[in-house]
Order: structure tokens, then sequence, then C-alpha cells
């Protein structure tokens, strides 16, 4: 058995050399993500055609009550058993029987976008449908200092007309320095999506001042770095297309920034050791001058030395 803790990068390897190259021996792969999403993929001796993947996701009861029961009965049709102690839901499958190993490779691999995404696709199909004033706000813990709130708004110009949804992330980092990377990256952020045609507007709130949507939600959390809006349109979600593309740039959107801030982190210490080396080669080139009296010769090769 192998056991190891990697990206979902290298579950994605294991089942693909499976269900597509036709790999047939046994592994126990647990695989981690940065927020406490757990996978494992297990394959046993004497079983080596069935893959059951086991799935640990944070809240998993609250997005089972926001859609995510209802993703699981649609694209994992067929597919469920029974997880093992610590995860929540699990998923199996036969890769001799498999009649669509790619698209059964997808559905695997995206089974966090799926289930995390569930309750954004509720409120997106209702705001594309014009319904978006039933949405029921909702607050989902996703991290232990961090949530995300979800909720529908009124047009200013229309109060009765509810055309938008919100989507509103507390972000907060434990080390100093990446939150005061985060601080700067979210505000660089705030101003380049204002020169990107037809994006959501975005807008970035420090902690002591929440977003009037959610204040009275999260008056304890002066601790936390702050908090990004992000507001979808109905011509964001207008086709499948565009609404799925929506769902997965929310999902990630989290792992994006904490993937950003640790490549500036890298920058700036690669920047650094270049130059402390630059440095180095100037030192190195350096000729040392004597501070004494210089010593002179003479036409017959005699040496003396000037006295002032």
């Amino acid at each position: 058995m192998l056991r190891v803790e990697l990206h979902s990068s290298i579950l994605e390897e294991a089942l693909g050399s499976r269900l597509l190259d036709g790999k047939r021996e046994p592994c126990e792969l647990s695989v981690s993500d940065f927020d406490d999403c757990q996978f494992k993929l297990v394959v046993l001796p004497q079983q080596e055609n069935i893959l059951t993947l086991h799935v640990h996701v944070p809240c998993y009861d609250l997005l089972s009550a926001n859609g995510a029961a209802d993703v699981i009965d649609d694209v994992y049709a067929g597919m469920k058993t029974t997880p093992e102690t610590g995860y929540q839901v699990a998923f199996s499958v036969n890769a001799n029987e498999v009649s669509n190993p790619d698209e059964t490779l997808a559905r695997l691999i995206h089974v966090k976008r799926n289930l995390v995404g569930a309750p954004l696709m509720k409120a997106f199909n209702a705001l594309k449908s014009g319904t978006a004033k039933s949405f029921e706000p909702l607050e989902i813990p996703w991290r232990q200092t961090e949530s995300i709130f979800v909720q529908s708004g009124p047009d200013p110009a229309n109060p009765l007309n509810y055309d938008r949804i919100t989507v509103i992330f507390s972000i907060d980092f434990p080390e100093e320095s990446d939150r005061a990377y985060c601080r700067i990256f979210l505000q660089q952020f705030q101003e380049c999506q204002r020169k990107v045609n037809n994006a959501p507007p975005v807008v970035f709130s420090e902690h002591n001042n929440a977003p009037m949507e959610i204040r009275d939600k999260v008056a304890a959390s002066s601790g936390i770095v702050g908090f990004v809006s992000l507001t979808i349109f109905a011509s964001h979600v207008k086709t499948p297309e565009k609404l799925a593309k929506t769902v997965d740039l929310i999902v990630s959107f989290r792992n994006y920034l904490h993937f950003h801030i640790k490549a500036a982190k890298t920058n700036l210490h690669m920047r650094m050791r270049r130059k402390v080396d630059t440095w180095k080669q100037i030192l190195n080139r350096a000729i040392q001058t004597s501070s004494g009296p210089k010593e002179m010769k003479t036409v017959t090769g005699k040496t003396f030395t000037r006295k002032t």
C-alpha cells in the first residue's frame, strides 16, 4: 500500500492511469488541499479494478442541505458508497465497466468543485431565472476563521428587482507576513478589476469596515485581514459555459489567493538572493590597496621609500 499527502494533481494522475491507461495495482493514496479538504483513493488487492474515492469537505452537512445532495444524486448516480471513518461521502467505480472513462475521470477529480459549488449553482440559477429575491442568505463556514457569504441583492435604482448575487469572502492568514501580502494583493486586485471589461465588481474592505450586507454577522471579526465582495449579475451566468466558469473561479478563489501570496514571497526571496550574489561578486573583484608608505624604485633598480 502507498500512502502520501500530495497535491490533488497526484490524485488525478492516479485515477487517470487506472481509468484511461489500464493500470491495475492496489494503492492507498491520501491527498489534502489548503482548505482542509481531504481525499483518499483506495484500490484493494484482488480488486484492482474497483476504485473508491473517499471525500472529506468542511461543513458537508450544510453543503448537502443547500444543493450538494442533489449534485450527488444527479452527477454521481450509481457511484455513491459507504465512506471510511473520517470521510463524509465516497464514490466507487469499476474501471473495467466504465463506458466513458474521460467523463468519469472528470466527475471524480471535480468532486470538490461540484460539492462546494452546489450552493453557488443554486444561487446563480435563481438569478438566471429571475427568482433571486427568494434566495435565502447563506453563510458557509469554510475555514476555521473564514466564511463565505452568499446572498441576493436589489438594484439600487429599482429595489423591487433583485438583479445580483453577492459573494463575500472573509479572509485571514495566521502569519503576519502573509497578512501584509494579502492586504496589498487584494487592494491591487480591486484596482485591476476596473480595467477588465465586463468583470464582476470587486470590493476589498478592511476588517474594521465589513460590508453592509454582513455587518451584523461579523461583529467579532476584528482579527481577520478583511473582506472581498464579488457581485455577480445575470450576464455573468446567462449561458451554461459562463455559469460553470463563474462557479469554478469563485470556488478556487481562496486557493488562488494563497498561491499568489506564496509565489510573491518566493519571488522576493529569489531577488534577495540574487542581490547578495551580486554583492559577493563585487567584493571578489575588488583590489585591496595598502594604507602604508608606497615603495618606489630608482633607475638602477634600488628601492627607497619617499618620506613626507
